[in-house]
């Protein structure tokens, strides 16, 4: 029997790089489909905690835009601009940068009259998911062929947390876009030169910076590639003009960017005193720091397990190549590039400094490097099926490869779907595993969707108190934003006659937890059998309540 092997025999000529046209083409069409996806789910998940902070910040920003057209140098006092782009008051809840919310504000102007307010926050997001799919298909293809790329562009798409966060008006999405644009540019700006890359290079890093503390530590990875690429000139371009880029996006720092950077540092390296969030693992509750190993094993357990087999794979591009640290083999040097942004995000988790919470959120930039990983694999399937057989059979034995390792996370991801921040794989057996196991289920209010929110509002009496946990403040601001009937009493008093309680488990004191393990809610947010987010009835303790959710 004829052995198969990933790699082609070494008398098969590669293919060549695809055309200028075919990767256009395949960039552009994978992002119209990723898009063309989101759109219609973009208000299916609950608003999220930390969003209806930004949707204020938008606001004020898009009055300061307003102001400043009509008296420019009003607007340019130090003062106004503080008020509007970094209000004291409001630093606790929204201290990142403003790109994120620039983006939001321009597609909330646009789009927020057809799409609905929340949808036109979100679709800044949608769009740049959209697009660096878009990008992982146009940069894969050039080194590993349109296979590889449009499989890299599949496995992001169809990685249920990243895709979640496609949906949300936050900083995650947008900073993990400038970060992989980055990147990327910047990588083949050393490998195959053109001012034009290293320029976008700097754009991006500029804007990275421009919306996380994040982004500000890319410039160290982005320094290790030029070293190992013995070309560490354009790494201080680069960073100069990303700084520039990053001084004109932030108003803040017009007036005083020696203050604005370091009020950043400082906020950001003391959130273990000022917002010390705790993450439920492994059946403890850590209050800051978690095991050096939290983030290794999330990523593990949350990836759909086809693309974690195909970026194992996709990692021995790098072992075929004859010199690991600089290959000649565009696509060794891109599973180095890969690799080194993964073990560099799980290393920088690892440290006791850095906070842990939400999941994979605060490292998913690291996320499209595992799927381009996952590309590498399917273009060398590619190659060793059109070095075999003929090309039709070898264009189905692909498609049946990619459906054998693609469509369970396909199917994975439109069952969690709008609970996609409480997906688990198989690893663990599921949600109902890492719930048995003390994961956290569920973090952020995304699982207060509309058709939840309706189902309460049906349930509760005019004027009912209503104690609210893990924070009041969050139902306060759905009020606000129309999202929930006003007559209700938000409070935070067990005395009240209901509770509306999210399944955050880090959060939970004693008595709250006993609820959630023995009492039947009134109405339930479930998948798998797991409550996410549940109604209850204080005085008679709750019974007979139907779930909401998937299976």
């Amino acid at each position: 029997m004829k052995r198969f092997a990933i790699s082609p025999p070494e008398s098969v000529e590669r293919s060549p790089t695809p055309k200028f046209g075919s990767r256009a083409l395949a960039a552009a069409a994978v992002t119209i489909i990723v898009l063309a996806f989101l759109l219609p789910e973009l208000d299916r998940p609950g608003v999220t905690w930390d969003e209806p902070e930004y949707f204020s910040s938008v606001e004020r920003i898009q009055g300061w835009v307003s102001e400043a057209i009509r008296d420019p140098r009003a607007a340019l006092e130090p003062e106004v601009i503080l008020a509007a782009w970094d209000p004291p008051e409001s630093r606790y809840y929204n201290p990142h940068p403003p790109v994120y919310k620039q983006g939001m504000a321009l597609t909330e102007r646009v789009f927020g009259d057809r799409s609905g307010p929340v949808s036109g926050y979100r679709l800044f997001s949608a769009t740049l998911f959209a697009l660096l799919a878009g990008l992982l298909a146009w940069s894969v293809s050039g080194a590993a062929g349109i296979a590889a790329g449009i499989g890299a562009a599949l496995s992001l798409a169809l990685m249920p947390r990243v895709a979640g966060h496609a949906h949300f008006a936050t900083t995650d999405m947008p900073l993990t876009y400038f970060w992989t644009l980055t990147v990327v540019s910047f990588a083949s700006f050393l490998r195959q030169g053109g001012g034009g890359r290293l320029f976008l290079a700097a754009i991006a890093l500029g804007l990275a910076m421009g919306t996380k503390f994040t982004g500000w530590l890319l410039p160290i990875p982005l320094l290790a590639w030029a070293l190992l690429e013995r070309r560490w000139w354009p790494w201080i371009v680069t960073l100069l003009v990303g700084l520039l880029v990053a001084w004109l996006f932030v108003p803040p720092a017009w007036h005083d960017p020696e203050g604005a950077l370091r009020r950043l540092v400082e906020e950001s390296l003391t959130r273990d005193e000022s917002i010390p969030i705790a993450t439920a693992y492994l059946g403890r509750i850590y209050e800051y720091v978690v095991p050096w190993h939290q983030a290794i094993v999330m990523m593990l357990i949350t990836i759909p397990v086809g693309i974690l087999s195909l970026a194992v794979i996709g990692t021995a591009d790098l072992g075929r190549s004859r010199t690991i640290l600089r290959p000649p083999d565009p696509r060794a040097a891109m599973a180095r590039l890969s690799l080194l942004q993964i073990g560099f995000f799980l290393a920088l988790m690892a440290l006791p400094t850095s906070p842990n919470h939400d999941g994979v959120r605060l490292f998913l930039p690291a996320f499209p490097f595992v799927a381009i990983l996952a590309g590498l694999a399917l273009g060398r399937f590619d190659e060793a099926l059109r070095s075999r057989f003929e090309k039709r059979a070898a264009s189905l034995g692909l498609l049946l490869v990619m459906s054998a390792y693609l469509l369970p996370a396909f199917r994975q991801e439109r069952a969690v779907a709008p609970y996609w921040t409480s997906y688990y794989n198989e690893l663990v057996g599921g949600l109902r595993g890492a719930s048995a196991k003390g994961m956290e289920v569920t973090y952020w209010y995304d699982a207060f969707t509309p058709e939840f929110i309706s189902e309460v509002e049906r349930i509760l009496p005019e004027g009912a108190t209503v104690m609210a946990w893990p924070t009041a403040k969050y139902f306060a601001e759905l009020q606000e934003l129309g999202l929930l009937r006003d007559d209700l009493r938000i409070v935070n008093d067990p005395t009240a006659s209901y509770l509306l309680m999210m399944a955050r488990q880090a959060t939970l004191p004693p008595p709250l937890m006993e609820v959630y393990r023995t009492v039947r809610p009134i109405v339930a947010v479930e998948v798998e059998g797991v409550e996410l987010a549940g109604l209850y009835e204080l005085s008679a303790q709750g019974s007979g309540g139907e779930p909401l959710g998937g299976e």
